[in-house]
């Protein structure tokens, strides 16, 4: 592999839970209400907020509904179990960029095939995934009018399997993030492409444990990928059990900075990441799981950062005039919100303004699954209960 000159950080984040400013008054949490959708959704449903939609996808099954939670559009993406759809986007035209990967031939035993993701009504902290079809090795993006029209659809040959996570798109094109297959274990994947479907060679980061679980586009076409490894990466080596990684690629594909955030003798990672760097995930010591939250510089030095208890699962959006939202099981108190120390674990949505200060705090039923915001809509958090999935949305 190409020796590439990098600039290194470690960053260990032994900070205490909660650095940022806090907020300059107390804030009560306010309950949710959940939307009245017209159809049941299920645990392994993703979720995007696209203007007045929301998009759900199942494997190769997306659909859109508004606000009044009826179903607008359906389009099936494939036929048959020959493509997997697993991260979606939106582009500043509403258009919807559907990510996956398919295979070349004919899939023999379709029934080794997972068709759902394993129930976790715990949300218990599970390892990363891997690719689970040997046959799928074509990367995949279809795109779709904000109507359910199928506009295009690109292929890309990865030549061994793979596993995409994640997809950003902006006016310069788009990218794709995940995991892929290789003799030792699992790499990261990247896969670029301009839009109209001409990709560039794929990157990969690490060899045999190294997870990429979301990426984002630089408006200099420069990327930004986000996840976990356990490997030794452009000459700097794991710092816990799992480190959680951030590589930055330049517009040419050149890595120009790696930095690791990990845990004395724990597990850090990365999984989930707005377009303003401002990256989520867990952080795991034993049986002592945070939630850890920290928005970044360019540079990837961190300007701002959170822990909290939770039970590891986090998700982040990004809203308006600079605010970031983020979303994850809460299980105790949390210094500037007045009314909050749960008896369990319970879903709640906090608002930090620009300068990093809680803002707003929100709390809703169940595990959250996905969480996502637009102008139309504002911000829309989906969770999983004991009964059923629902949607929540906070305008």
């Amino acid at each position: 592999m190409k020796r590439f000159a990098v600039a290194l950080l470690t960053l260990p984040l032994i900070f205490s839970s909660q650095i940022a400013s806090a907020a300059p008054k107390p804030i009560n949490v306010k309950a949710m209400v959940a939307m009245n959708l017209a159809t049941p959704i299920t645990p392994d449903t993703k979720m995007l907020v696209a203007g007045p939609l929301i998009v759900l996808l199942n494997e190769s099954s997306v659909r859109a509904i508004g606000a009044d939670g009826t179903e607008k559009w359906r389009l099936a993406l494939t036929q048959g179990a020959s493509s997997i759809a697993t991260a979606m986007a939106a582009d500043t035209a509403g258009n919807i960029w559907i990510a996956g990967s398919s295979a070349n031939a004919r899939v023999v035993e379709p029934s080794a095939v997972p068709t759902s993701a394993p129930v976790n009504p715990d949300n218990v902290l599970v390892d990363p995934k891997v690719p689970v079809r040997a046959d799928l090795t074509l990367a995949t993006v279809w795109k779709i009018s904000n109507t359910g029209a199928l506009l295009s659809t690109f292929t890309a040959d990865n030549a061994t399997a793979l596993l995409v996570n994640s997809i950003a798109v902006n006016t310069k094109g788009f990218t794709l993030g995940g995991i892929n297959a290789t003799d030792a274990g699992n790499s990261g994947v990247i896969i670029s492409s301009d839009l109209d479907g001409k990709f560039g060679k794929p990157i990969y980061l690490g060899a045999a444990d190294t997870s990429i679980e979301v990426v984002v586009r630089g408006t200099d076409s420069s990327v930004y990928a986000m996840g976990s490894s356990t490997e030794t990466l452009a000459g700097k080596k794991t710092a816990g059990i799992r480190d959680g990684v951030i590589a930055k690629y330049s517009s040419t594909g050149k890595l120009t900075a790696l930095v690791r955030s990990s845990v004395a003798k724990g597990k850090r990672e990365w999984t989930s990441a707005t377009n303003a760097l401002f990256l989520v995930g867990p952080a795991q010591t034993g049986t002592k799981i945070e939630s850890a939250l920290t928005r970044f510089a360019t540079n990837l030095s961190p300007i701002w950062t959170y822990r909290f208890a939770s039970t590891g699962a986090t998700y982040a959006a990004l809203g308006p005039t600079g605010t970031q939202f983020a979303a994850f099981t809460s299980k105790s108190a949390i210094k500037g919100i007045s009314n909050w120390k749960p008896s369990k674990p319970t879903a709640l949505l906090l608002t930090f303004d620009s300068k990093g200060a809680i803002a707003d705090a929100r709390t809703a039923t169940g595990v959250p699954l996905a969480l996502g915001y637009s102008k139309d809509l504002g911000t829309v958090l989906m969770s999983s209960g004991q009964t059923a999935v629902s949607i929540f949305r906070l305008t």
